[in-house]
């Protein structure tokens, strides 16, 4: 297995948050919620919340990360309302993505301690944890030496992204499982100029088990961070 030292934080416990189809607006601002909760000292010294990883998956979306541009949208708004596609603007960095049905979304809402404290490593371990799920199925995922994220030959699969707030991370990653990939031809994925795109089930040639992924996905997580779930 592989595991950036960089980036893990043995013997912490993290609530798990399978939340299935659900509006990503809604989840999206409950996970930014808990993020700034984490980041307060008032309320961490209150242990009113904790670290928790949220798995969901999404309404149709296209998210702007801090690097993005309007030109990174190819389609009309009124085309994309027509789709029942939002646009959300989000904190994050990278460029334009889009997020829908069939995708399966985490985001880890971690403190991290002194020795975690390395943006390009907890990238790596996000990578590492999609990796590892893929290889389940035998797909040989990969890395991109000039992007971030998880490829399968030369198509992308999964696009991650982090912000970190007070040393609390936030989003996360999200995974192609199955469904329409046709969304992302309205889109320049990620600011890369011709990216086509994967899923397990284009892969595999049928879908596998969501759930399945989804509870495999999740170990590797909270292995790559040094986490556990509470017994």
């Amino acid at each position: 297995m592989q595991k950036s030292a960089a980036a893990t934080q043995t013997g912490t416990d993290v609530l798990v948050r399978h939340l299935g189809p659900s509006s990503f607006s809604t989840i999206h601002q409950q996970m930014l919620e808990l993020q700034r909760e984490l980041g307060s000292p008032a309320v961490a010294a209150t242990a009113q919340c904790r670290d928790t990883l949220i798995l969901f998956e999404p309404s149709p979306v296209i998210t702007l990360g801090s690097s993005a541009s309007s030109c990174d949208v190819l389609a009309e708004n009124s085309f994309l309302q027509e789709q029942g596609i939002e646009i959300v603007k989000v904190d994050r960095g990278g460029e334009a993505t889009y997020h829908g049905p069939g995708q399966l979304l985490a985001y880890p809402v971690f403190t991290l301690g002194a020795q975690q404290r390395d943006l390009h490593s907890l990238l790596r371990c996000l990578e590492n944890a999609v990796i590892e799920t893929l290889d389940h199925w035998g797909i040989e995922g990969q890395r991109d030496p000039d992007h971030t994220g998880v490829w399968v030959a030369k198509h992308k699969i999964a696009s991650i992204g982090l912000s970190v707030r007070r040393w609390v991370t936030g989003h996360g990653l999200s995974l192609s499982i199955s469904g329409d990939l046709s969304p992302f031809q309205w889109i320049i994925p990620c600011g890369i100029q011709d990216c086509p795109v994967t899923s397990m089930e284009k892969e595999l040639g049928s879908p596998p088990d969501s759930r399945q992924v989804e509870t495999i996905l999740t170990q590797q997580i909270l292995n790559q961070f040094g986490r556990t779930i509470p017994r």
